[in-house]
């Protein structure tokens, strides 16, 4: 068992690096096709396009790892079916379940490294991508400098207003900050000019701090230089997430969004549709596998071209209704959850159905439950004698 394994194992790792390198390249070239213009107009040198690219490599993972997996795992099959490989494994007492678990281990390693990707690297691509291509253009990239910037933070009843927010320096200009009690009242409201945080909390100068009374009217006010507000503890990242593409932002991030944000539930479908997308989007590799195992399954070698065409119609179908299945999540049409798992579902009991029938275990699971239906029923005879 552990020489098949390990054969079995080395021959997919060998042909699933190929396969990655073949769908990397078209990758590029097809993003290189979209941003050749920019790069040309303003004669961008070699060295930086290869550099935009190769920080491109978590976000490109995403895209290419599940039809990487489906096509090498389908080229490794009929490789070995192509030499009578499989059928000697079989005519050998291998059942299909022991001959395809190296199969799913490879998977289940690669869904543990997509699902990392996911919840940070990949997030952190996309943002490098968008300042790189600003950088390009010529314009201002603004790394975590946010202008204009409003946030409502309903968990500590606070109103942030930001003329420009510093998010890696922790420094922020023209703030107003007002505190409100449970009911929306308003209590107190500082404008100043600068604000700093320190790590720990946020610290005012040259401010002005206005109290109102409980019906709302102006009970004091003081000019101050410097005011510390050990109270207000929300550091600059979680502010600058108001205005971040879901995206853009880590598995972390979205978690902590969604739990402090008050926006309205239209606002917030996007960002509850791309957070369950993270988590279950990895399990997409294991669901695609198991149409290329139900062509392994066959001894007839001369279906291979149908297999193929069978894996691209698989792979276009699973993108094209995922991405309706998002989209529809994204704008509210159908909640969070069942959006983000509706395809994977689907084509999921539908791979499992053929691989079912073509091995056999439709009919061996029909067998069990008819001899377990007729032991039922013969207890039951004997009972009511």
């Amino acid at each position: 068992m552990k020489i098949f394994f390990r054969y079995l194992f080395m021959r997919l790792l060998q042909t699933f690096f190929l396969c990655l390198a073949g769908c990397t390249i078209i990758w590029i070239m097809a993003d290189l096709y979209g941003n050749m213009d920019e790069f040309l107009d303003h004669k961008v040198n070699f060295l930086l396009i290869i550099r935009f690219y190769s920080l491109q490599i978590p976000k490109m993972l995403v895209q290419v790892l599940p039809a990487t997996m489906l096509f090498s795992v389908l080229f490794t099959l009929l490789n070995l079916n192509r030499r009578s490989e499989l059928v000697a494994l079989q005519a050998g007492g291998m059942a299909p379940l022991w001959m395809f678990s190296p199969f799913f281990l490879f998977a289940a390693i690669w869904i543990g490294v997509l699902g990392y990707d996911l919840s940070g690297p990949a997030a952190e691509s996309e943002v490098t991508r968008e300042r790189l291509l600003k950088q390009v253009k010529g314009e201002s990239s603004g790394k975590n400098v946010f202008l204009n910037l409003i946030y409502v933070d309903s968990v500590n009843h606070l109103v942030w207003m930001f003329g420009s927010l510093d998010a890696a320096q922790g420094k922020a200009k023209d703030v107003q900050l007002i505190q409100r009690d449970a009911r929306g009242h308003d209590l107190v409201q500082y404008f100043a000019r600068e604000g700093e945080w320190n790590g720990q909390f946020w610290k005012f100068t040259s401010l002005k701090k206005v109290i109102y009374d409980i019906d709302g009217n102006v009970q004091d006010q003081k000019i101050m230089d410097t005011l510390e507000l050990p109270y207000v503890t929300t550091p600059p990242k979680q502010l600058s997430l108001i205005i971040s593409q879901p995206d853009q932002l880590t598995l972390s991030q979205l978690s902590q969004y969604i739990k402090t944000s008050s926006q309205s539930p239209e606002r917030m479908a996007d960002y509850r549709t791309e957070w369950w997308y993270r988590v279950l989007y990895p399990f997409s590799i294991l669901v695609l596998i198991l149409f290329p195992l139900v062509q392994g399954a066959r001894s007839d070698r001369r279906s291979a071209m149908a297999g193929v065409g069978m894996a691209i119609l698989v792979l276009l179908g699973f993108i094209i209704f995922n991405g309706g299945f998002l989209a529809m999540g994204r704008h509210g049409r159908l909640p969070p959850f069942v959006a983000a798992i509706a395809v994977e579902a689907i084509f999921g009991v539908i791979g499992l159905y053929l691989l079912a029938i073509t091995n056999g275990w439709w009919w061996q699971l029909h067998e069990l439950w008819k001899q377990w239906y007729e032991a039922d029923d013969v207890e039951e005879e004997k009972a009511s004698l």
